[in-house]
């Protein structure tokens, strides 16, 4: 199949061209800075730059992957929310945008979300099911970003809207939580209680790859492990797989004075369940989060 791939260079990006190409399709990545690739499989599409036309360089997609947007690892000023919110939609607007002017439309569109769409608690389970909420940055951006996706959807157009936990691999968050443990100084954020529904990135790309072939699989999509954890238990975990100790606790009033209202990311949490994966019969890779941890540290 010819798969167009927005956000390809990225850490997801990176993983699931690696399966994709694998897989033996025909990947069209759509990037910014566009490049010469050595691989006949693998092609770089200028896009979202002055005078870019990658309508007219595409050949018909069979299928869209959109996983475009800025990093929400950064300082929450005005400013970058406002990035990292606009990133997004116009990105979605683009691929709708280019779609239109095709001559066909793809068999499916895989359009990025996250769990934080369902807003935060300690103590509800979310599925696919629980309705989304409105009540900080992340889930107010995830909402209007699947709205976005929905006026793709609208052209009959099967829609996954896959809903990204927190991604464990050697690149991503994983190093950030690992690095105070590899300096003898790890130990539970803030309460501890928080819910941290993680996937490993071999798992996120698979899955994808999962809806891709499985036409049943439509809607919102929880990419999450089956095996949440909360926050000390994750800290416990990372330190008994590093041979490390757990000891240093860090109060949520020096998480908050660090990293302002990006703290919403660490603080606070959901238990988001992949009930649409596991009834779908997907079968995870890396379900058990020590030996995730431990295969992104190989």
């Amino acid at each position: 199949m010819n798969i167009a791939i927005t956000g390809g260079t990225g850490f997801i990006g990176q993983q699931l061209t690696k399966v994709l190409a694998d897989e033996g399709h025909h990947l069209y990545i759509l990037t910014r800075n566009s490049k010469e690739s050595e691989q006949k499989h693998l092609h770089y599409v200028q896009w979202l730059t002055e005078g870019a036309a990658p309508e007219h360089e595409l050949p018909p997609i069979d299928v869209w992957i959109n996983l475009a947007g800025k990093s929400i690892f950064t300082r929450w000023t005005n400013n970058a929310k406002k990035a990292i919110l606009s990133s997004r939609l116009q990105a979605t607007k683009e691929v709708r945008r280019i779609i239109e002017a095709q001559a066909s439309n793809p068999s499916v569109l895989i359009q990025a979300s996250a769990v934080g769409i369902y807003g935060t608690s300690k103590t509800q389970d979310f599925t696919e099911e629980s309705s989304p909420q409105e009540t900080d940055f992340l889930s107010h951006t995830s909402k209007l970003w699947e709205a976005e996706g929905q006026k793709i959807e609208a052209l009959g157009i099967r829609t996954v809207y896959t809903r990204f936990g927190v991604v464990l691999g050697k690149k991503g968050t994983l190093p950030l939580m690992t690095l105070p443990y590899k300096l003898f100084a790890g130990g539970t954020i803030g309460s501890g209680a928080q819910w941290v529904s993680w996937i490993h990135v071999e798992d996120v790309a698979h899955l994808i790859a999962f809806a891709i072939q499985h036409d049943h699989v439509s809607g919102p999509l929880n990419v999450t492990s089956p095996n949440p954890v909360q926050m000390k238990q994750l800290g416990q975990t990372i330190a008994s797989a590093l041979h490390r100790p757990h000891w240093l606790k860090v109060p949520s009033f020096v998480i908050k004075a660090v990293l302002g209202e990006m703290s919403l990311l660490v603080l606070e949490g959901q238990r988001a369940l992949p009930k649409k994966a596991l009834l779908s019969s997907y079968e995870f890779l890396h379900p058990d989060l020590k030996e995730a941890i431990l295969h992104s540290e190989e």
